[in-house]
């Protein structure tokens, strides 16, 4: 089995050259998405049963690191696929595993997952339909996804008092219309477009309860849950994307004398007071995200469950993480002077990228607010 760690180093020079083509084409190149579908990398985290590679926890926030590294845009749409394919191989039934995945098979998956439809059980499946946003990576997707609230007699069926259940679904790409609306300041590349599923009947099989439904096949790990093998991909992209710009600043530190001032970067203490001060951030965040990534593999390896308060840390670790990634980002743009500003240039990029990243839910800031109720025992 090939290292899926080193087919994304290799690939780095690749996803490098192309980087400012995908912000031009507001989606990822052909000839990234033609290395990523050769490489299985879309397949990071399929089970292995299926072709994928079963990445553990360590191995796929490392590939997701690399390559967001490398590119911010590229990387969040390879997670965007992967995580998708996750739960597309993982918790859907076996009549859609052997439709999405029979004879070899290892489609590439998108979709967004928030409740922005509507789905009615039916003695055949689910008659499902809903208009979404942020599709990212639906551009090369072959199977389009959606989250739906379960309505029963027109209103949603409540799993208990709080919570309403929320049903994913696939169908194939054709059974889709996409809207376009890709207009934005950050993550560009990553061709996260509208699209709207019209209304239709889907086989039981592929859908599934995005909370409550167990994984039908994988290893432990996979007992994670949607929510927590999203969060893989979320920190991996921070902690590429945050290094990426203490890389940019401190190469351009070398040449950089900002107007009115006797000494270039490079020679002033204060800036490497702060290259050393964000660099610290940084690294202790990757620890810590690796931390309790490598913790809950290891209690889902040893049979322990892991519910939405044992996710605490997790989804705790992932928006830190962003949030330190974005402070880094800023340290970066502002001491780069005019040079972030004008396009193209990998700091400003950066500085847009994670700033886009930090308004996506899972690293809205309630999830650090979880941690401090859970350390006050509510």
């Amino acid at each position: 089995m090939p290292d899926p760690l080193q087919i994304a180093h290799d690939l780095v020079p690749l996803v490098e050259r192309e980087a400012t083509h995908s912000e031009q084409l507001a989606t990822m190149p052909d000839p990234v998405v033609a290395a990523f579908r050769e490489s299985r990398l879309f397949a990071l985290q399929v089970p292995a049963e299926l072709g994928g590679f079963e990445a553990d926890f360590a191995t796929a926030l490392s590939v997701y690191e690399t390559i967001c590294r490398a590119d911010a845009s590229t990387g969040w749409s390879l997670l965007a696929n992967a995580s998708t394919s996750a739960f597309a191989s993982t918790f859907t039934g076996d009549d859609a595993v052997a439709a999405m995945f029979g004879g070899g098979k290892l489609p590439t998956h998108a979709g967004q997952f928030s409740p922005r439809g509507t789905s009615v059980a039916t003695d055949r499946g689910y008659l499902v339909s809903g208009s979404y946003s942020f599709g990212s990576g639906s551009a090369h997707a072959e199977w389009i996804g959606g989250g739906t609230l379960e309505l029963v007699e027109g209103v949603p069926r409540m799993v208990t008092p709080e919570r309403p259940a929320i049903r994913a679904f696939f169908v194939p790409r054709d059974c889709v219309e996409f809207t376009g609306n890709w207009d934005v300041m950050g993550l560009v590349g990553t061709g996260s477009f509208d699209y709207t599923v019209p209304e239709q009947l889907v086989g039981a099989g592929f859908t599934f309860d995005i909370v409550g439904d167990r994984p039908q096949r994988g290893g432990p790990m996979y007992r994670i849950g949607v929510l927590g093998l999203a969060a893989v991909g979320h920190a991996g992209f921070a902690l590429g994307v945050g290094r990426r710009a203490l890389d940019e600043i401190a190469v351009l530190a070398q040449t950089k004398q900002r107007l009115g001032q006797v000494s270039p970067l490079v020679e002033q203490e204060r800036f490497q007071y702060e290259l050393g001060h964000h660099d610290a951030a940084l690294r202790a965040a990757r620890a810590l995200v690796f931390d309790v990534f490598g913790d809950a593999q290891v209690r889902l390896e040893a049979g322990d469950e892991l519910g939405l308060a044992e996710l605490v840390p997790v989804r705790q670790a992932t928006t830190y993480a962003t949030d330190m990634a974005a402070e880094v980002a800023r340290f970066a743009y502002l001491a780069s002077g005019t040079d972030g500003l004008r396009n193209p240039n990998v700091i400003g990029r950066c500085f847009r990228d994670i700033h886009a990243a930090t308004q996506h839910m899972v690293v809205d800031p309630s999830t650090i607010a979880q941690s401090g109720r859970a350390l006050l025992g509510r």
